[in-house]
């Protein structure tokens, strides 16, 4: 026993005096020569060299800590620096690569452009053959990739845009599911104008929704009718109740004589009573079934169309394409018609007849517009008014009015600003908008990534123990995805890396992400990083749950200005990741979330992730249906997922309507959790301005909220998705809710679920200058104020004004004789809030 304590005591000092021991230098200059031996006099020239001379300094038997120290400069890589398990450290002594003190040490993925000399209005500059770039950055931002319509700086959000256009025809404009509904009043009247492919007998089937056996009326049948021109109105026959007021059925309803070309369609309500109308289907071939040949739609509104037989017509008219719709409290339901990603239409008149257009991209706020896709072009075709897309870049649809501009086109080349890269004469051309153009830095980013650690999570062998610190990343092109939801483009790759920190950097003008963590890498660290002007987002977890990143900290970081490329991202984003503390970061300014997890099934999980003290706005500046932070939760199982503490202000939203009128703020909350996210702690957040409230849960259950403050929502302050009985369980308890407009819903939800909450009570609600229990209006799920106490619910809250210290100026803390505090209410420590508030050990 003697001698085994002896041992370990040798054990212990030989680690103290391997801890304390000074780190072993290397030093790298831009002056330096990879020849040198890396010392302070004879600095090596490149990291790659560096990289070598500490793999042979261990192979010699160094066994304490190495700094690989970087001057002064910028170090234009000609590839990205890997490093490998073998060039890991310890934990008593780590590998930290590192800028000299005080030094700006830029890391850049970029090629210079130099030689700049004048043609016409035009720079233009020579650049090594082969060499390709979709980024150019001349002095200290990005110049504008030529483009039509030109960039607006006075709106750089709202300006600068073209509309999507329609592709089909007048009367298929729309979606299935989506119709025409309140035309139960006698003499309620729709009219569509269609054009027949040739003359004939129509068969037509509508596709409707009912439920007038509530009101005696089994059948619809006989009480409305279509007329056809000037002819006779024919009655709708065989429309019995669908069981429901959604759209559901398809059913042979009457025969319609046509002419070939121009007919004008009247449907009339003759007797009176509801019908929700959806579409209907004119066909001449009598073996036609629309219940068999159009496929059911899918989530998104899309449809297959199974053709007639040979020399026969088939037209499907959207109800709510209608031209004229008469009649009191009738409701058409606008949609933007589903597509395919194989080509997009363009309104007339919108983009001009270019001779060129190869390599010119699209970029367009696909579908829903909560992502945005860069589409290289196949050809324009003007005659028909339709841009059609490269072979292998389908996914998801264009819908009419989505937003969308063309870049890259020489011909585009015409605004103070914007550059264009002459792949086929290897010379990139420039109109300044500078007026000290040459004589800034230009320079064409190439690198996709500039350091890469990178392990086998499947042999064991990890990158462990290298710091990272003082560095400025810059300069990195991006790829052109079909992964809209998730780019992954990143300066900095942890893969299988363990126990590695990157602290204290700088990321700027970078094509992607500034960080990426998959394959398995464990217990890393990001922190007191500056993230700024970023194509992409801040930090990326992607992986599924078997090799994603675990129990890693992004603490005190400050990201603004993301997104300037690819719009679905976030300053945080776990595509899939556990165990993750995010901290006392600063993230301002993105086009979608600031923070999001995802889980979407057994195998690509989020769970326990925490997220406090994290001071996040103006978020969702270009995206809709989205949250400051986020989380989705297909997997249906309870995540432990934390959110606490946070500040979070502003979530806006933007959408485009199917006219080209773009709507913002729009359909935004502060924290979202999404598709069934469960078992989610929301405590102790102050969540200010948001379109539909401080907080959602859509369809999920056991989520708490508790010890919140909302503030101002415009349209409701709290809203519940319930989807089906699986959202059950959740509490609402002990928060503080303010607002100013009675139209508002304190607390919204699609339908009056009683069982979606465990427990509403002992909450403080403030609606200024109105008495809240007084109004007569829906303000809760079951009714008014006192409706929803009648159904058990706050029994215990309070009507009254919280007393803040300064609201106008976003203080949210509480006077001492506030109503919430004898309630339960606990002081949300707001100094902790933001990079400021961390502590390290």
């Amino acid at each position: 026993m003697t001698t085994l304590l002896s041992a370990c005591t040798l054990s212990v000092l030989l680690c103290a005096t391997c801890a304390a021991q000074p780190a072993h230098r290397i030093h790298v200059s831009v002056q330096g020569d990879d020849a040198h031996s890396g010392t302070a006099a004879q600095p090596l020239a490149t990291l790659r060299a560096a990289r070598d001379a500490v793999r042979a300094l261990k192979a010699e038997g160094l066994r304490g800590p190495v700094e690989v120290v970087v001057g002064e400069g910028v170090y234009h890589l000609a590839e990205p620096l890997v490093l490998e398990p073998d060039d890991s450290g310890t934990a008593e002594a780590p590998v930290t690569w590192r800028a000299a003190e005080g030094a700006d040490v830029a890391l850049s993925g970029g090629v210079p452009v130099t030689g700049w000399r004048q043609e016409g209005g035009l720079w233009a500059a020579d650049v090594p053959e082969g060499l390709d770039f979709r980024l150019l950055r001349v002095g200290h931002r990005w110049a504008t990739r030529a483009r039509h319509p030109n960039f607006d700086p006075e709106n750089p959000r709202t300006g600068g845009w073209l509309f999507a256009d329609y592709g089909g025809k007048p009367w298929e404009r729309g979606a299935l599911n989506v119709g025409v509904s309140n035309v139960h009043n006698v003499g309620a009247t729709l009219a569509w104008r269609i054009r027949a492919p040739a003359a004939g007998t129509y068969r037509m089937w509508l596709r409707y929704g009912h439920r007038m056996t509530d009101y005696g009326v089994p059948d619809m049948g006989g009480r409305t009718t279509m007329q056809v021109g000037d002819g006779e109105p024919i009655l709708l026959e065989n429309l019995p109740d669908t069981g429901g007021w959604n759209p559901s059925a398809w059913s042979l309803a009457a025969e319609l004589p046509l002419a070939e070309g121009e007919n004008l369609l009247a449907w009339v309500n003759r007797k009176g009573g509801g019908l929700y109308l959806d579409a209907f289907a004119l066909t001449d071939d009598p073996e036609w079934d629309p219940s068999k040949a159009i496929s059911a739609p899918a989530w998104w509104g899309a449809f297959r169309v199974q053709d007639p037989a040979e020399g026969r017509h088939v037209l499907i008219v959207q109800c709510e394409a209608c031209e004229t719709a008469e009649g009191p409290e009738i409701i058409v339901h606008r949609s933007t018609p589903p597509g395919t990603m194989h080509h997009m239409n363009f309104r007339e008149g919108d983009l001009p007849a270019w001779q060129d257009v190869s390599g010119a991209e699209v970029h367009v706020f696909i579908a829903w517009g909560w992502v945005n896709a860069i589409v290289p072009v196949a050809s324009i075709d003007h005659a028909r008014r339709r841009i059609q897309f490269a072979e292998g870049h389908a996914s998801q649809d264009v819908r009419m009015g989505n937003r969308y501009f063309i870049e890259n086109v020489r011909e585009a080349l015409d605004a103070p600003g914007e550059w264009y890269l002459d792949r086929e004469r290897g010379r990139v051309l420039h109109i300044p908008d500078n007026s000290r153009f040459p004589d800034v830095p230009v320079v064409a980013p190439v690198l996709d990534r500039l350091i890469v650690m990178q392990g086998d999570a499947e042999t064991g062998r990890f990158v462990e123990h290298v710091h990272i610190e003082g560095f400025r990343f810059t300069d990195t092109n991006h790829a052109v995805t079909t992964d809209y939801y998730t780019p992954q483009d990143a300066a900095l790759w942890l893969s299988a890396a363990r126990h590695c920190e990157v602290r204290n950097c700088r990321f700027e003008w970078c094509g992607g992400y500034a960080v990426r963590l998959e394959q398995r890498s464990r217990e890393c660290r990001l922190v007191r990083n500056d993230i700024r002007h970023m194509g992409q987002g801040g930090v990326i977890f992607v992986g599924n749950t078997a090799d994603q990143a675990r129990h890693c900290h992004v603490l005190g970081n400050t990201m603004q200005y993301l997104g300037l490329i690819y719009k679905h991202v976030a300053g945080v984003y776990g595509v899939q990741a556990s165990d993750t503390r995010v901290a006392h970061n600063q993230i301002w300014d993105v086009p979608r979330y600031a923070i999001s997890f995802k889980g979407h099934s057994d195998d690509r999980l989020s769970h326990r992730n925490v997220i406090e003290f994290n001071d996040l706005r103006r978020a969702n500046l270009e995206t809709n249906d989205t949250g400051i932070i986020e989380t989705l939760g297909r997997e249906r199982r309870d995540s432990g997922n934390v959110i606490r503490h946070n500040l979070l202000l502003d979530s806006v939203g933007m959408i485009t309507s199917a006219e080209g009128e773009i709507l913002t703020p729009y359909f935004s909350w502060g924290v979202y959790l999404d598709d069934y996210s469960s078992g989610t702690t929301v405590y102790g957040n102050i969540i200010a301005r948001n379109v539909n409230g401080g907080g959602c849960i859509h369809a999920g259950r056991n989520n708490v909220f508790e010890n919140n403050i909302m503030v101002e929502g415009r349209d409701h302050q709290f809203r519940c998705q319930p989807r089906d009985d699986f959202m059950q369980g959740n509490r609402f308890v002990n928060n503080i809710v303010v607002y100013s407009r009675p139209e508002a819903h304190l607390m919204f939800s699609w339908r009056d679920k009683r069982d979606m909450f465990a427990e509403v009570d002992r909450n403080v609600y403030f609606l200024r200058g109105h008495d809240l229990t007084a109004l007569k209006s829906q303000v809760f799920p079951a009714g008014t104020w006192n409706d929803w106490r009648e159904a058990g619910f706050d029994l215990n809250s309070v009507a009254a004004d919280p007393l803040f210290l300064d609201p106008d100026n976003d203080d949210y803390r509480l006077h001492p004789d506030s109503p919430a505090l004898p309630l339960g209410f606990q002081p949300i420590p707001v100094e902790r809030i933001g990079p400021q508030g961390l502590e390290e050990d």
